[in-house]
């Protein structure tokens, strides 16, 4: 499944960079993150929780950081799994910065390949999950900069 978007921060391009290496606040704006921790400066674990249909799941997993040209653009890997339902989780996410009239415009491309329970209700429901999770962070960033 592949999901892409845009969403215009009202702060300069440096600053959101910054921000999205920030992990206590950048955390913060992801739904369902429960932990997040720097192992080194390309790895990173965590946890999330998540809820698709009718199926709680708690997924932990790890971030690599696969290529990054502060500050416009990053990619990472992304893999996790929720043993108690039998679900894993791979994700390549790319994301740019520019500059735009009023801020910063952050787009951003997320490749998602699900195994297991979850992949079983499908791509709408999965999608419409993703999307909604990718547009609550997306309001949450928005509220950081604008406090």
């Amino acid at each position: 499944m592949n999901i892409v978007d845009s969403f215009v921060v009202r702060a300069p391009l440096e600053g959101v960079w910054a921000f999205l290496f920030d992990l206590e606040r950048m955390g913060q704006c992801v739904p369902g993150v429960e932990s997040i921790e720097r192992v080194d400066d390309t790895h990173y674990r965590g946890k999330l929780k998540v809820k698709v249909g009718p199926i709680a799941a708690a997924f932990n997993g790890t971030a690599t950081l696969v290529e990054a040209e502060p500050p416009r653009r990053v990619v990472a890997s992304i893999e996790g799994d929720d043993r108690s339902i039998a679900t894993f989780v791979k994700m390549t996410l790319t994301s740019t910065l520019s500059a735009v009239d009023g801020g910063t415009q952050v787009a951003y491309q997320m490749d998602v390949n699900l195994r297991g329970r979850l992949a079983q209700f499908g791509g709408a429901v999965i999608g419409v999950t993703a999307k909604k999770m990718a547009a609550e962070f997306a309001r949450n960033v928005k509220a950081q900069f604008e406090r």
